[in-house]
């Protein structure tokens, strides 16, 4: 076999893998928005969107970002952490993390804790990827006080190229349009709008200061003719 055919039947065999691979890429399954709470477990908890995609991401947000373009102020996606195993590296230090996972390797439990000292308002990915695909969620204009805990669940329902729910493998968390407070995901501080109570108090406030300037000028004297 010469150099040529062996170069030949390697470029063969990659592209068979490479097609292999993209036909095992599992299906959505039972996904749904309540795979992934934040805060509780009511309705109002539940993620607000998900997209299923049959690829690892690792910490590109592109797999998701097309599918969520019209919630937020479409800013940027930040990596805030990555959960490997029951671990979790920190990369943006306003928040705090937490994230577990039960003995079926399916399901868990995860937290966030906002450092800050004021309140703020951003959009969060959860981007979860298995053995042969992934599924991201996203939280539109998640609310967290100042130094407030929010803990959640996650849980695993689409199905691999066997139609089996897969294993956990890893996750990474994305932020983006931040406001209210300093830290992660880009963006602005919004500034306050004042109440119109506020508006009203103010323009008395400018009435009684013009009247008493005018009280205080001093009378005209007429000039004599």
């Amino acid at each position: 076999m010469n150099k040529h055919t062996r170069k030949a039947r390697l470029l063969a065999t990659a592209a068979a893998f490479v097609l292999a691979g993209a036909a095992q890429a599992g299906t959505i399954g039972a996904a749904s928005l309540d795979d992934v709470t934040l805060g509780g477990t009511a309705t109002a908890y539940w993620s607000d969107a998900l997209n299923y995609y049959g690829s690892n991401p690792g910490s590109d947000a592109s797999s998701f970002a097309a599918a969520f373009a019209s919630y937020g102020n479409g800013g940027a996606w930040s990596l805030m952490g990555t959960a490997q195993g029951s671990s979790f590296t920190t990369v943006n230090s306003a928040f705090s993390y937490s994230f577990s996972k039960d003995a079926g390797n399916q399901s868990g439990t995860w937290a966030i804790t906002n450092l800050s000292a004021a309140q703020v308002v951003l959009d969060l990915a959860f981007s979860m990827h298995t053995g042969d695909a992934g599924t991201a969620f996203l939280f539109d204009n998640q609310v967290f006080g100042a130094g407030q805990t929010l803990q959640g669940n996650w849980k695993i329902e689409w199905l691999n190229n066997a139609d089996n729910v897969p294993n956990f493998s890893n996750m990474n968390l994305f932020s983006r349009d931040l406001s209210g407070g300093a830290g992660a995901g880009g963006g602005v501080t919004a500034a306050a709008v004042p109440e119109p109570t506020t508006w009203a108090m103010f323009l008395v406030g400018l009435c009684s200061i013009g009247l008493t300037l005018k009280r205080r000028q001093p009378a005209r004297v007429k000039k004599k003719a």
